[in-house]
């Protein structure tokens, strides 16, 4: 299903009104008609602080973040004590000169270590303090991957969050309305989850400390436990079942526009060695494809498809160039950055979607014309 956007909220309005929003926001700022391209370059500007004060004036938000923060700095401790063991067993190597003394199973991984040990390239640093080396190694690869885990393990939070938004603006979650279905509680869900989320969370860090044929065997007992809530109780199986579709649908999406921009980004990497002028224009083509990645949220929750998607960011290259740009500019901050960023340009890209005009995407014969002020 390929959505007819309406112009304000942008989910499924076919007829002459909008039956989600009706075109009347609760938030002002949402209503307010843009004039002339200059002005959808400043409300581009504004959308990440938008976001961030949205994220603190808004009661019953801010709590969703704390899991997904949680599982991350769980997942970088679990993983830097994983690495800490193949760093020692690395610089042992590495002193005594002989790769044989690596006893490790990844074939990659040992075929790498061995050819920088024979190399000689960590010679130098191997009598330096281990436990320093190793804090500046986990530096550098937390300043660079915190953000992606982070942002992968928020998105069910922030999509969450980004339909209680929905509901204060509109009056109701118009994603719910359309497609969820059953009314069970949103806390009963939740708590059902959770349930079946820490057995679960248990099976999948035995696969994790665990070689061989009984990893594999937790790997598949993982899920077993969301099975068993979702027999026991239907309409926890229905919503379950309906969260597992729309999931996958917008990971299919997703993986689609992250590999565009990462082909766009490739093509146009040329455009870094001109001199004055490419440095700029690369990172203008970087901040549009950044907005495509953040913008994945809202666009998932309007059921739009890659082609609509990249129509309406087509017709508003300036702002969401604009909005792209600094949510990478906030992303170079190392760890902190990436706290701020990830819900700051979630909230902000929503309020950006939302703010700008889609009029455009109907056919012909269903525009509604001109956005009325607030």
């Amino acid at each position: 299903m390929d959505a007819i956007p309406c112009p304000l909220c942008g989910y499924d309005a076919p007829g002459p009104t909008c039956p989600h929003c009706r075109r009347k926001p609760a938030e002002k700022s949402l209503a307010a008609p843009l004039r002339g391209r200059i002005t959808g370059i400043g409300v581009g500007l504004r959308a990440v602080p938008e976001g961030l004060a949205l994220l603190f004036r808004t009661s019953g938000i801010k709590h969703l973040l704390i899991p997904p923060l949680f599982l991350t700095l769980l997942a970088f401790t679990l993983i830097f004590y994983e690495v800490w063991g193949y760093f020692g067993e690395l610089l042992t190597a590495v002193r005594i000169d002989d790769p044989a003394a690596l006893d490790w199973d990844i074939g990659w991984l040992r075929k790498a270590a061995e050819w920088i040990i024979r190399a000689r390239i960590l010679v130098w640093i191997a009598n330096l303090s281990q436990v320093l080396l190793f804090i500046f190694a986990s530096g550098i690869i937390a300043a660079w991957t915190f953000a992606i885990v982070y942002e992968a393990l928020a998105g069910p939070f922030l999509d969450e969050i980004q339909g209680r938004l929905e509901e204060r603006w509109f009056g109701q979650n118009p994603r719910n309305t359309i497609e969820r279905p059953t009314a069970i509680p949103v806390a009963r869900c939740a708590r059902l989850s959770t349930i079946a989320g820490i057995p679960a969370g248990v099976a999948l860090l035995f696969f994790v400390f665990v070689s061989g044929w009984p990893a594999w065997i937790a790997l598949a007992a993982a899920p077993v436990p969301f099975l068993a809530l979702a027999a026991s109780d239907k309409e926890y199986g229905k919503w379950l079942a309906w969260v597992v579709r729309v999931e996958g649908r917008t990971l299919w999406v997703s993986i689609k526009a992250a590999c565009l921009a990462g082909v766009v980004l490739i093509l146009f990497f040329w455009l870094k060695f001109i001199p004055l002028i490419g440095p700029p224009l690369f990172f203008a083509v970087a901040g549009f494809t950044t907005a495509l990645s953040l913008l994945d949220i809202p666009f998932s929750r309007r059921q739009w498809s890659l082609r609509r998607r990249l129509l309406f960011m087509g017709q508003n290259a300036l702002p969401l160039t604009a909005f792209g740009a600094v949510a990478a500019l906030v992303f170079l901050v190392p760890v902190i950055g990436a706290l701020v960023m990830v819900p700051a340009a979630s909230i902000g890209g929503l309020w950006l979607v939302c703010r700008l005009d889609k009029d455009a995407l109907r056919p012909p014969d269903l525009r509604f014309g001109k956005r009325p002020a607030a």
